[in-house]
Formats: C-alpha cells, sequence, structure tokens
C-alpha cells in the first residue's frame, strides 16, 4: 500500500467522525443540535466557546476529507508537496484540540448533566484511527536509507510505547509527588480549593509517626531476607543440582519453585492457620515442651520474614540455574583437571559470570520486598497492634481505611520510591567497584 492511499483511508476514518455529529452526542442530541444549543444558550462564554468549538471540529473534518480528496484523486498526484502537507497538518491539529476541547469543557467545567452517547465515541474512534494511520502514512514512500530517516522511523515506531509508558508510569509517578506537597482529600481536582501548597507538611507527618518506623523496621528486614536469603540461599540450590551433587535434580527443582506459583492468598491463609495458637506450630512444639505457648505478639514478622524466604527463593533458583547452564561446562572441567577445587571453580569462574545475574537478582528483590503487600495483608493484615505493618499496607490504610488521607499515602509513596532508588544505587556502586564486567 501507497503513502497516497493510506492518507485516503485515514481520511475514511473520518467519515466515522461525521456519522457520530448525526447521531446522539450528548444525551439525545446530535452534534449539530449541541452546537446550536451551546452558541444559544447565553450562559456565557464557556458555552459559546464550547459551540464555537464543535462547529470548528466538523468544518476541520469535513474540509481535510475534502482537501485530500481533491488532492489526490482530481489532481492525480502520489503525495503531498510541502505547503499542501502544512495545510494538511494544521486541520488535523484543529480537529485534535477543537474536539477535545468540547468534550472536556463539557464534561469538567459547565454544570449541565449529561452522559456521552454513541455518537461520541464514533467522533473519538474515527479521529483516532485517522491520526495513527495518517501519522504512520508518514513512513511510506519514503527511502529510510539516510540517518535522519531512520531516525524518524525510529521515533514513530517506538512513540506509542513512549506514550503508553509514560501515561501509565512516569505521569502517575509525578503526579503522586505533586500530591505529596498539597492538601488534596480527594473529589475533583478543578474544584476551587481542591488543591492547596502545603509543602513539606505532609513529609514531616510520616517521619513524626511511630507506625511509620514500624513499617519502614519491617520493610528493611524483607529486604534484608531477600537479599541476603533469598539471594545465596537460591545460587547455592541452583549450583547444586547444576552441578549434579544430588541425585532427583527435576524433583527438587519442581519442589521449591512451587511455592512461586500458588496463589498467594491461598499461601497467607495457609500459614496464617499454620503458626495460629491452636494450628500445627503450637502442636509440633508441645510434643516437645507440653507447656509451650504461641502467639503471633511474639516476635509476630518472624513468622512472616520465614514464609517469604520459603515462597520466593524458588524464582532465584531458576534464574540462577538458567545462567549457571550458560557458563561453557569445558572451562570448567579445564579447572578441574588443571587441579581446581570445588571452591577454586565457584570463586574464579562462576562468580566472575554471574555478577551481573547477582545484581539484577538484587535490584528485583529490593524492589519487590518493598512492595510487600499481598502475603502480609492476608496473612497478619498488619497486626498484631500494627507490629507487622509494611510501608505498602502503611499507605494502603492511609488512603483507602477509615477517614481517607491521600496526601499522607502519596507521601509515603514517594518515599518508597527513594528508598528502593538509594538501595538499587548501592548495589550498582558496589557492582561497579567489586564485580566483574561481562562481555
Amino acid at each position: 500500500m501507497n503513502k497516497k492511499n493510506l492518507i485516503l483511508i485515514s481520511k475514511a476514518c473520518l467519515l466515522l467522525s461525521v456519522l457520530g455529529y448525526c447521531i446522539p452526542v450528548f444525551d439525545e442530541a446530535n452534534g449539530f443540535a449541541a452546537f446550536i444549543y451551546f452558541l444559544g444558550a447565553g450562559e456565557g462564554a464557556l458555552y459559546t466557546s464550547i459551540g464555537v468549538a464543535l462547529i470548528i471540529s466538523f468544518l476541520a473534518i469535513a474540509a481535510s476529507i475534502v482537501f485530500s480528496s481533491i488532492y489526490f484523486i482530481r489532481g492525480k498526484k502520489d503525495n503531498y508537496t510541502s505547503s499542501a502537507a502544512v495545510v494538511d497538518w494544521a486541520l488535523m491539529g484543529l480537529v485534535i484540540i477543537s474536539t477535545l476541547f468540547a468534550f472536556i469543557a463539557v464534561k469538567k467545567f459547565t454544570d449541565e448533566d449529561v452522559d456521552l452517547s454513541a455518537g461520541f465515541y464514533f467522533m473519538i474512534y474515527g479521529i483516532a484511527a485517522y491520526v495513527i494511520l495518517y501519522l504512520y502514512s508518514t513512513l511510506l514512500g519514503e527511502n529510510l536509507s539516510t540517518k535522519k530517516e531512520e531516525k524518524r522511523a525510529y521515533w514513530m515506531l517506538s512513540l506509542p510505547a513512549i506514550v503508553f509508558y509514560f501515561g501509565v508510569m512516569t505521569f502517575p509517578s509525578i503526579f503522586s509527588v505533586v500530591l505529596s506537597l498539597t492538601n488534596y482529600s480527594g473529589g475533583s481536582l478543578f474544584e476551587a480549593g481542591a488543591l492547596k501548597f502545603v509543602g513539606l507538611k505532609n513529609y514531616m507527618k510520616v517521619f513524626s509517626d511511630q507506625y511509620f518506623y514500624i513499617s519502614l523496621k519491617n520493610n528493611f528486614w524483607i529486604v534484608l531476607v531477600s537479599v541476603f536469603g533469598q539471594l545465596p540461599l537460591g545460587f547455592f540450590l541452583a549450583y547444586v543440582l547444576t552441578r549434579g551433587l544430588v541425585k532427583g535434580r527435576d524433583f527438587f527443582q519442581t519442589m521449591i519453585y512451587l511455592p512461586c506459583v500458588i496463589s498467594t492468598v491461598v499461601i497467607g491463609i495457609l500459614f496464617q492457620t499454620f503458626f495460629s495458637s491452636h494450628g500445627a506450630w503450637t502442636e509440633i512444639m508441645k510434643w516437645f515442651n507440653p507447656a509451650y505457648e504461641w502467639t503471633m505478639n511474639s516476635q509476630p514478622m518472624i513468622p512472616v520474614l520465614f514464609v517469604i524466604l520459603w515462597m520466593y527463593t524458588g524464582t532465584y533458583l531458576i534464574i540462577f540455574m538458567a545462567n549457571l547452564q550458560k557458563i561453557d561446562p569445558q572451562i570448567m572441567e579445564a579447572a578441574t583437571i588443571d587441579g581446581a577445587t570445588e571452591w577454586q571453580v565457584l570463586w574464579h569462574i562462576i562468580f566472575p559470570e554471574l555478577s551481573g545475574v547477582f545484581v539484577i537478582s538484587a535490584i528485583l528483590a529490593i524492589s519487590g520486598s518493598l512492595k510487600s503487600f499481598d502475603l502480609i495483608y492476608v496473612m497478619t493484615g498488619g497486626g498484631p497492634a500494627k507490629q507487622t505493618y509494611v510501608l505498602s499496607l502503611y499507605m494502603f490504610d492511609k488512603a483507602f481505611r477509615g477517614a481517607s488521607d491521600y496526601p499522607m499515602a502519596n507521601t509515603i509513596s514517594t518515599i518508597m520510591v527513594v528508598i528502593s532508588l538509594i538501595l538499587i544505587g548501592i548495589v550498582k556502586t558496589l557492582e561497579k567497584k567489586f564485580g566483574a564486567k561481562e562481555e
């Protein structure tokens, strides 16, 4: 398909938007009735602006369709001249800006209680398809041999992913930081007084709350168990199984990894019952000490840390096994023939080869530890007396339990991100100082 045909197909998509104007857009009113209403409502400049925007949107859509049809079909040309391209881009900009302004203004800034009807979706989907196809058409009919054109192709192909990532990751993170500096308490962001800048007041509230330090301490315990428990244990088991130091490799690999595929909710309920005052743990201990009594009030994080160690070690087992199998066995065999011990093979060959894997695994362990939520929520709910609080559960309670405190919740999430970046920075620094560079 050449560039001309793809542009014409993109303009055909705009016919959906034209159809959208002809059927109900707001409640039972079509686009024409809507702009007549807003122009004649006499409610001020905003209503007039909405009416004008609807007219401009329709006229720009119609002009874009007619312009391309005349240019390509009657003019019998295969590509735009530079001046014609400028006109077409200008019409596209008018369509997008006027349409978005009209719909956002109606929903957010007027007193009209309207529902968006089928015509709205025809218009939006038609414009979206038009923009995507039109942008893609700019890549056709071009020789991508020059560096400039290759760069343009790269940006055109990667832009949707970048926009999506910005929309679902970057923007919410930045917006969370902004809200942590305000007094936002829910509701519309555009209402007068909904947002008021309060500086670091919310951070001072967090740092003066004793439960923040309980949560922080528990999170660091989880980080320690993950980095210095799951990683070494996962590597040790992977090394033993890969080197064939024990029989039944497939059986042990399956059994160790099995907890990773079981629902976290199921595991939480299972161990909540296991460690209860009438659970299996208490009964086992009573065999050795009939007077034994177990309550979660005594070191309540120990059962949680045990379950975390047991549950996620299998993940690192698989990671290390996969990378151990990438090391050429002839190198280790040659070292063994030359008289190297098992420890020397491990220290001088395997550790340097896997230094990058250890770093990546440590980053995964740190980020996973700081966002630990589901297991603790099911197993202890933060109790007893909030002694098993972690930062994610602390944030959840501030946002969704009792009287919601959204600024505090956003403040906690920002602190979690900062702590994670600091710990990951430390890991990367240690890697640069002590780790071997992989080829």
